[in-house]
């Protein structure tokens, strides 16, 4: 890292309650609400939106086949280096599509195929209501991150592809039942990667003409369904963990078990990483709801979009270098899905020309990707204040508005500080 942890602390503290005390005392008036979150409508894209779209379904939908077939059939070999089932899931899929989600809107409703599948199906299915919850997402997430940061091969393709049939069976088997309306509930990807678009400056309103709008302003028209909190927790805390078992005290703490032997452990630290998010978060809840007069429950649910800004941040902090790097990768096995090679090893499919390139691990500099890691987790967090702050403006007077983020501001500086330090101690 350029700069050693304890500066890089201090400026994070130091970001975050300056930014707390000039919110305070100059915003006053709400600028994020559901109004700004419409924007206004940037005329004659809405043609070529829908080109667009088409496009992306296919590419999505071509993908996912592509993916699965890999996963299934391909060469089972763990890592992202021969077959494209390792890169597409862990790069392309679970760091791209949020990193630039937040800059250029939803894009992943164009490119999920099970969006493009349920086409097939209504958006309801009368006499079968969809569960007016988002626990199934949830589940749905724990179980990915879990293949991500606890199974013994979570990098197997064959594994992979095992999972992605169950997941296509639970959406599908869904939208068949319930109508399309499932995967607003059940589809973790797609529930997480909604909430990090309404960060984005531009979104698409029911006519799908394009919208520009103040960046955070869609967080504010975000629904906060039952189990919605829980899932941005268990992302963050999943992230968190990421960070934390590469770092050597957790080395210290569980040894090196290998295999199955290291499953249990894992498992367990991947749910402690969650639940002190998860404790924290209603800690700052609690106190909120106290200045405010709210139900406990209902202060945690309002204020949950303004953690989707620290969980696009951590993302972007300890994903960085892997996009950078493992997206060139994702083209190549692009060229040679199934990684398949004759015995001189020279690639029996090259599709796109790609097939037999090599990552450039000095595309970018490497302090520049460390400067933009340290600094994404800092701005993550100033803007959740930012957001949070606006959003009490909007609900209490001003009065209640600053004292119901005091103890919040706290919690936001932890998560600052820890987020810090697992960057710097992986």
């Amino acid at each position: 890292m350029p700069l050693p942890f304890w500066q890089f602390a201090w400026a994070a503290i130091a970001a975050l309650v300056l930014s707390f005390v000039g919110l305070g005392a100059l915003w006053k008036e709400p600028k994020l609400t559901t109004a700004d979150a419409q924007g206004r409508t940037i005329t004659g894209a809405t043609g070529l939106l829908r080109v667009g779209e088409l496009t992306l379904r296919t590419v999505g939908l071509g993908v996912f086949v592509l993916t699965i077939g890999a996963g299934l059939f391909g060469t089972d070999v763990g890592g992202e280096k021969i077959n494209l089932a390792p890169v597409s899931i862990y790069v392309a899929l679970w760091v791209a599509i949020p990193v630039f989600s937040a800059v250029f809107g939803d894009i992943w409703k164009a490119l999920n195929p099970f969006e493009t599948i349920g086409l097939l199906f209504p958006e309801q299915i009368d006499g079968h209501p969809a569960p007016a919850h988002r626990w199934v997402g949830t589940a749905m997430l724990f179980g990915f991150l879990f293949l991500e940061l606890a199974h013994p091969n979570g990098d197997s393709p064959r594994v992979l592809g095992y999972a992605m049939v169950v997941y296509s069976i639970v959406m599908i088997a869904g939208m068949a039942r319930f109508g399309r309306v499932w995967l607003d509930r059940a589809d973790g990807f797609a529930i997480l990667f909604t909430l990090i678009a309404a960060i984005a400056p531009f979104a698409r309103n029911d006519d799908g003409a394009l919208r520009v709008r103040r960046p955070l302003s869609g967080l504010s028209a975000v629904t906060v369904l039952p189990g919605t909190t829980m899932l941005v927790l268990t992302v963050l805390g999943g992230t968190s963990f990421d960070g934390f078992s590469e770092s050597p005290i957790y080395t210290d703490i569980i040894g090196r078990p290998r295999g199955w032997a290291a499953a249990l452990p894992n498992t367990i630290g991947l749910s402690i990483m969650i639940a002190i998010a998860a404790v924290l978060y209603w800690i700052g809840a609690r106190a909120t709801s106290k200045v405010t007069g709210l139900d406990h429950n209902d202060a945690a649910d309002l204020f949950a979009p303004s953690l989707v800004p620290i969980v696009w941040a951590y993302t972007v902090a300890h994903y960085a270098q892997l996009l950078v790097d493992q997206m060139q990768s994702f083209w190549f096995r692009l060229s040679n899905p199934f990684g398949s090679f004759d015995a001189d090893g020279n690639p029996t499919t090259n599709w796109f020309g790609g097939a037999t390139g090599e990552v450039d691990l000095n595309l970018i500099n490497p302090d520049s990707v460390a400067w933009v890691q340290a600094v994404s987790i800092v701005v993550g967090h100033i803007l959740a204040v930012l957001y949070a702050h606006d959003l009490a403006v909007t609900r209490f007077d001003h009065h209640h508005a600053a004292r119901s983020q005091q103890t919040m501001l706290f919690v936001m500086v932890l998560y600052s500080v820890a987020g810090l330090w697992l960057l710097f101690a992986g």
